[in-house]
C-alpha cells in the first residue's frame, strides 16, 4: 500500500525535500546531524452542509510544542469556498517547522467578508451571517487538542528531510444551524475544524502553482505552492512525481506519463500555471524519519487552466440555446487571484467552433463545442463581461484570447427504473444536488428527454449486487453530447445507497441533552430517538433523506475501520472523533480522538449540565440492509 521510493527517488529525497521548505528557511547542515527543522505539509479540506457556496478567509494555522511553544508557520490568508473542497484536499502550504512534538493547533477564520449561500427552491440566495448572540462575525479562532497518541512530531534529521501531513478538515453540517424561515435565511456559525496527522477521508490533494522545473530523466516537476486563486504569494515549493498513468492536459491536448512530461518541460518556468491531482504516499528515509510523496493522477497546465488574458467560470448548465449555456450555483475565477460565487441565480458562457473542450482526468479526443449538454458541471475561460448584470464568459476563443471548456465529472443521484446490458433506466431526482426541475434539457436529443426515464450507458459497469427497482443510485460521469441523446448520460462509476457518502445529522434543542445516546459502548453508539429534546435525526445521501424514526431498527454507529499502517509510517487513513466546546464567541475548543473506545470515555465527561450536545454530525456510509452506519468521522458539538 506505500511502496519505497525506489533508487533514484531515495537518491534525491534531501533535495526535494529541502525545496518543500519556505525558501527563507532554506536546507541546514549541521555537524551535529540536527538540521532543526522538518517540514509540515498544510492540507485543507470540507465536509459538506447545506451550502451551495461557503467562502471565508482562513487566516493563519499556530501549532504549539511541547519545547518551542507556540509557533505559526503558515500565517499567509487564502479565500477558500469549502465547497468546492468536498470532493478534494488543497494544498494550502509546504513549509519549514522546528523539531519538536506538537500537540495543538489553532487556526485562525475571518468571517468579516464571508458570502455563504444556500439553495431556496432550487435558486443560491445568499444567507445573513450571524454569531450566536445575533451579531455580524468577524474573527474566529478554533484551538485543536491533537490525539495524544497521534501528535504531530518532527524529528532531528541532517537536512530538512523530517515531513509530515497536516490534514485540516471543516465540518460544515457541524459548523453551522440555518434557519430558512427569515428572508434571507440566516446562519449562525460557529466554526468546527479538525486537525490531524492522518487524514479522515481518501481525497485526492490538488496541487496548484507556477512550474518552476522538471526532470525528465527522475520523472519529476517541481512547482511553487500557490493555493486556490493566489496570483502572488509562494507558500512553498513542491516536487511531484510522474508515473506512466499520469494524464496531462496541457494547453487543451492529452498526453500520458513521460509524453506529458516532456511537453510540460517545455514550457515557461515561472508563468505555466499547473494544478495536479495526487495521491500522497508517506515514506520513510531511514528507520525514524517519515517523509512522503505527491504522485499525480492527472495534471492540467497551460492556457485551459489559467492564463493572463482569460478569466475562469465553473458551475452547472441549467439550459443551452443555440451556443449560449446557462449555468447556475457559478463561480468566477478572476485572473487576479480572486474567486466570487455569482450572487444573481444564472450567469452566461458563450461557446462555438473555436472552444477548446477537454474532459476531466479523460484522453478523450474529438470533443468540441457539441460535447457540452444540458445537465454537465463545466469549468469555462474566456473573456468576462457584465451585460445587463449578467455576469458572462466569451469562451468561442480568438487569435489572442484562448476559450476554452473543461467538462467536469458529474453527478446523478436517484432510484433505479429498470436495467438492461450497457444501460440504467434512472428516475432522475438531482444533478450536482440541485433538482431536476431546475433543468431544461432542451436539445440534449431529438426527442425530449424525460428525468423519470434518464437513459444512463454504463457500459462494462455492473450495478451494485443488489440493486433491484427503486434501489438508490449515485452515478458519476459525463453528459452525452448535445443532441445527442439517448443515452442522456455516459457513467464512469455506480455506486448503489450502501457505498454513497452520507451523513447522519442529529438536532437538539436549544437547551441541549446530556443523555443524547441510546447505548455508548467502545464498539460504537445509537441515538437516544425518544430524548424529547431531540429535533430532528436523519441520515443524507444525495437527494435522499432517511428519518431514523421511520427505520424499523435504531441504526448502529460504529467507527469506519482504518487499513493497518506501515510499520512507521503514518497512516494514509485514520478515522477521527472529535468533541467540541462552542460556548465561547470569538474561540472554539476541540478535543479530537482516532480511537474510538477513547472517544466513548471522553463523551460522557464533556457532555455534562454545563455543556449539553447540540448536535452531532457523521460521515461514512450507511447499510439500510445491516442498519449500521460506518463513520469515518464523527463530530458532536456541545
Amino acid at each position: 500500500m506505500h511502496p519505497s521510493f525506489g533508487r533514484f527517488a531515495r537518491q534525491y529525497l534531501c533535495l526535494l525535500l529541502c525545496a518543500a521548505a519556505v525558501v527563507s528557511t532554506g536546507c541546514h547542515h549541521n555537524n551535529n546531524q540536527n538540521s532543526g527543522y522538518g517540514i509540515g505539509w498544510f492540507t485543507l479540506t470540507g465536509r459538506p452542509g447545506d451550502f451551495t457556496s461557503y467562502t471565508v478567509n482562513v487566516s493563519s494555522v499556530s501549532l504549539t510544542g511541547t519545547s518551542y511553544g507556540t509557533i505559526t508557520p503558515v500565517q499567509t490568508p487564502e479565500t477558500v469556498d469549502f465547497m468546492t473542497l468536498k470532493d478534494i484536499s488543497e494544498l494550502w502550504s509546504g513549509t519549514s517547522i522546528p523539531n519538536d512534538t506538537y500537540t495543538a493547533a489553532s487556526i485562525v477564520l475571518d468571517y468579516t467578508a464571508a458570502n455563504i449561500s444556500v439553495m431556496v427552491n432550487g435558486v443560491p440566495q445568499k444567507a445573513k451571517v450571524v454569531d450566536a448572540t445575533g451579531a455580524a462575525v468577524t474573527t474566529i479562532t478554533v484551538n485543536v487538542t491533537f490525539d495524544k497518541n497521534h501528535q504531530l512530531t518532527i524529528v532531528p534529521t541532517q537536512t530538512s528531510s523530517s515531513a509530515r501531513r497536516v490534514a485540516i478538515d471543516f465540518d460544515l453540517a457541524a459548523s453551522n444551524v440555518v434557519n430558512f424561515a427569515t428572508n434571507p435565511a440566516t446562519v449562525t456559525v460557529k466554526p468546527f475544524v479538525t486537525v490531524a496527522t492522518s487524514p479522515a477521508d481518501t481525497k485526492q490533494v490538488r496541487v496548484r502553482g507556477p512550474l518552476i522545473n522538471s526532470s525528465i530523466g527522475i520523472g519529476t516537476y517541481s512547482v511553487y505552492v500557490r493555493p486556490f486563486f493566489d496570483a502572488a504569494n509562494v507558500l512553498g515549493t513542491l516536487t511531484l512525481f510522474n508515473s506512466p498513468t499520469t494524464l496531462y492536459q496541457i494547453n487543451g491536448t492529452s498526453y500520458v506519463g513521460d509524453a506529458g512530461l516532456t511537453v510540460l518541460s517545455h514550457l515557461s518556468a515561472g508563468t505555466t500555471m499547473t494544478a495536479a491531482y495526487t495521491n500522497f504516499e508517506a515514506t520513510a528515509t531511514n528507520s525514524q524519519v517519515t517523509a512522503g510523496k505527491f504522485n499525480p493522477t492527472y495534471v492540467i497546465a497551460g492556457s485551459t487552466l489559467e492564463d493572463f488574458y482569460t478569466q475562469g467560470i465553473e458551475g452547472d448548465v441549467i439550459a443551452r440555446h443555440g451556443n449560449t449555456l446557462t449555468l447556475r450555483g457559478a463561480t468566477l475565477q478572476l485572473n487576479t487571484g480572486q474567486s466570487q460565487y455569482v450572487e444573481t441565480p444564472d450567469s452566461v458562457v458563450l461557446v462555438g467552433p473555436g472552444t477548446i473542450v477537454t474532459a476531466e482526468n479523460s484522453p478523450a479526443t474529438g470533443l468540441n463545442y457539441n460535447s457540452i449538454a444540458v445537465g454537465q458541471h463545466i469549468i469555462a475561460r474566456g473573456v468576462y463581461s457584465l451585460p445587463a448584470g449578467v455576469v458572462t464568459v466569451n469562451a468561442t476563443g480568438s487569435s489572442t484570447n484562448t476559450g476554452s471548456v473543461r467538462l467536469q465529472s458529474t453527478e446523478l443521484f436517484g432510484p433505479l427504473v429498470s436495467s438492461a446490458t450497457g444501460s440504467v433506466e434512472l428516475d432522475l431526482a438531482t444533478i450536482e444536488n440541485w433538482p431536476v426541475s431546475i433543468y431544461n434539457f432542451t436539445g440534449n436529443g431529438a426527442a425530449a428527454v424525460t428525468p423519470a426515464s434518464y437513459m444512463v450507458d454504463t457500459g462494462a459497469l455492473a450495478l451494485p449486487a443488489g440493486t433491484t427497482g427503486g434501489s438508490p443510485l449515485q452515478i458519476h460521469g459525463f453528459v452525452a453530447p448535445f443532441g445527442s441523446a439517448p443515452p442522456d448520460f455516459n457513467a464512469s462509476a455506480i455506486h448503489a445507497e450502501s457505498a454513497a457518502p452520507a451523513r447522519l445529522q442529529v438536532d437538539w434543542a436549544s437547551a441541549g441533552t446530556t443523555t443524547p445516546f441510546a447505548t455508548l459502548t467502545s464498539a460504537g453508539l445509537t441515538i437516544d430517538l425518544a430524548d424529547p429534546a431531540l429535533t430532528s435525526a436523519v441520515i443524507r445521501i444525495g437527494s435522499e433523506t432517511i428519518d431514523l424514526h421511520t427505520l424499523t431498527v435504531n441504526p448502529q454507529v460504529v467507527p469506519t475501520a482504518a487499513p493497518a499502517a506501515p510499520a512507521g509510517l503514518p497512516a494514509s487513513f485514520l478515522p477521527l472523533f472529535a468533541i467540541g466546546n462552542l460556548s465561547a464567541t470569538a474561540v472554539v475548543s476541540i478535543i479530537e480522538f482516532n480511537s474510538f473506545s477513547d472517544y466513548a470515555v471522553q463523551l460522557p465527561k464533556s457532555i455534562v449540565t454545563a455543556t449539553p450536545a447540540h448536535h452531532l454530525v457523521a460521515n461514512g456510509v450507511f447499510d439500510r440492509g445491516t442498519n449500521v452506519f460506518s463513520a469515518a468521522s464523527i463530530d458532536v458539538v456541545n
